[in-house]
């Protein structure tokens, strides 16, 4: 599946392929003709994407993930990649729900994982930047995508050898595949947990490695990486409550990462911290339940202005932190509303060693919506 562009759609002619929206929703259905430029240029803007199928009398409503799952194509910018790895990862879910996937997990899993890494070789910034930023995919799916990302960042710097990262990246991807019943109604919940749903928490790591088990995985350290996830240095995690040494080092990265994807993630009842907040709480509440070693090396390589932060200056202006390395030791800010809250055409960048473009505050995604295209080509043209 690929997102189709204006040489695709020909007036007055027949469409080769179906038309999907970003949720795998059809659109238009192949053979359609399309005869009013607007109704292009609205397919254009909303996003539509087209899946080639494997033969000429495929039903798009019957297709299996091996036929539609999406990966990262050849020349796809990192945003592409960003929302087509989401994508996949939403139709897998899906598929797990319904107990109709038709592939090895492994093979889906691995490739979402290659395909996580392939955008980080590309341009990581870019990366986070898009998962920081994006909204129209539901929470767990960032939360896991921006939590693998993070995994496979700081295994870089440790360093860790590739099979040994490919596992870590697989079990962040699939930690929480116990929680698929339950996440949508977590997501709506405003009031705490019941005793029935604690207990279900507590109990997800050991239920998703048995999902995996029976699923055919049989790599122990991706299994293992799943089980320990939420154990704590200080013996405050589940579900075995270990301690120290115990807890695979895996196992600690994955912590740190899943603690911060999902505080940055927003959910319908719950507003989302920014990166700044969420890395200081981090440290905030760390007696000593994360490795601190890791947790130094999770900040060295977010900074602490990860890219994709929308922040509001002291001369009133609105701007975004594009990449983790800054010129001349100021942060890499540009703006997107002026003084007057009107959205720039072009963003400047911002020297953060000016008094008046200063970091005076935080802003979440919604408050820079006329500003989203904007955005996006900020980190394509980079």
């Amino acid at each position: 599946m690929r997102r189709i562009c204006q040489s695709d759609l020909v007036l007055n002619a027949p469409l080769p392929w179906s038309l999907f929206d970003e949720n795998g929703n059809l659109l238009l259905r192949e053979g359609y003709v399309l005869s009013i430029p607007r109704h292009i240029n609205a397919l254009l803007e909303r996003g539509a994407f087209a899946l080639e199928l494997p033969a000429q009398d495929a039903d798009p409503s019957t297709l299996t993930l091996p036929e539609c799952h999406v990966l990262p194509q050849a020349g796809d910018s990192v945003f592409e990649r960003a929302d087509s790895l989401a994508m996949t990862l939403k139709r897998l879910h899906a598929h797990l729900q319904a107990g109709s996937l038709k592939m090895e997990l492994r093979l889906v899993v691995q490739g979402l994982a290659h395909g996580i890494v392939e955008a980080c070789n590309e341009d990581a910034d870019a990366l986070l930047a898009a998962l920081h930023l994006t909204r129209q995919h539901p929470y767990l799916v960032i939360q896991q995508l921006l939590g693998a990302t993070l995994v496979d960042m700081v295994a870089r710097e440790l360093p860790l050898d590739e099979p040994t990262r490919l596992s870590l990246l697989c079990a962040a991807l699939t930690r929480d595949l116990s929680l698929l019943p339950l996440q949508p109604v977590l997501d709506k919940q405003d009031g705490p947990l019941t005793y029935p749903q604690l207990e279900q928490m507590r109990s997800h790591p050991e239920r998703a490695v048995q999902l995996l088990l029976e699923m055919g995985i049989t790599d122990m350290l991706w299994l293992d990486l799943v089980q320990q996830h939420h154990e704590r240095m200080d013996g405050s995690g589940y579900p075995h409550a270990l301690r120290g040494a115990a807890i695979l080092p895996g196992a600690r990265l994955l912590a740190i990462a899943d603690s911060y994807a999902a505080m940055v993630t927003p959910r319908s009842n719950r507003v989302e911290q920014s990166p700044h907040e969420a890395l200081k709480t981090l440290f905030q509440d760390n007696t000593q339940r994360y490795d601190d070693p890791l947790l130094q090396q999770f900040l060295k390589t977010l900074t602490m202005y990860p890219p994709g932060m929308l922040v509001k200056l002291a001369n009133g202006e609105s701007a975004v932190v594009r990449s983790r390395y800054g010129l001349n030791d100021a942060l890499d800010l540009w703006c997107l509303y002026d003084s007057s809250s009107m959205p720039v055409l072009r963003p400047q960048w911002r020297d953060a060693n000016d008094p008046a473009h200063e970091i005076a505050g935080t802003l979440r995604v919604e408050e820079c919506r006329s500003a989203a295209l904007v955005l996006k080509r900020l980190w394509m043209q980079s």
